[in-house]
């Protein structure tokens, strides 16, 4: 091999080296800023899972308004569908029939009808001012984001922010 090609091999194994690390070192990093999350989730899923009548979870949920809430809804045994929303700092956990209450789609569409033409709309279920809530947030055509809070029994908005 001449001097050239023993140069380039050399130059080409330390830049992917380089890249090797940097790849490993950004995988480190989203792994440490995702698992509190991911362990959040978790924990709530198993208190869900023990002390409730849920067997089955279709869906989590985050909401940090005035407290941090993780929800779920799920299903138990019988095919009832019950919504379950866990305070991690108050360690304080509320159960919720779905027959008692607005479910995502209906606030969804609550939300369509009284503010339409957004995009990128989100729904979260959590607690909100000692309440159980859904929070929608949204992206306005001018790039805009907002959001408005809904009672979880009732589907009364109860806040409602504009152009953030």
């Amino acid at each position: 091999m001449n001097k050239y090609v023993k140069k380039s091999l050399k130059i080409t194994g330390i830049v992917v080296g380089v890249a090797a690390v940097i790849y490993l070192f950004i995988c480190i990093i989203f792994y440490f800023a995702t698992k509190p999350m991911s362990d959040s989730i978790k924990q709530t899923n198993d208190i869900a899972l023990q002390k409730t009548p849920i067997t089955t979870i279709t869906k989590n949920y985050h909401l940090s308004r005035s407290v941090e809430s993780n929800s779920l809804v799920g299903t138990s045994k019988k095919g009832k569908k019950y919504y379950f929303i866990y305070l991690p700092h108050s360690k304080k956990a509320y159960l919720y029939q779905a027959s008692k209450g607005k479910s995502e789609e209906q606030i969804k569409e609550i939300f369509n009808d009284a503010h339409p033409g957004h995009s990128k709309v989100k729904c979260e279920l959590g607690w909100y001012k000692g309440v159980p809530v859904w929070e929608i947030t949204y992206q306005k055509e001018n790039g805009n984001y907002g959001y408005v809070i809904y009672d979880f029994k009732t589907g009364k908005e109860l806040v409602y922010a504009d152009n953030l």
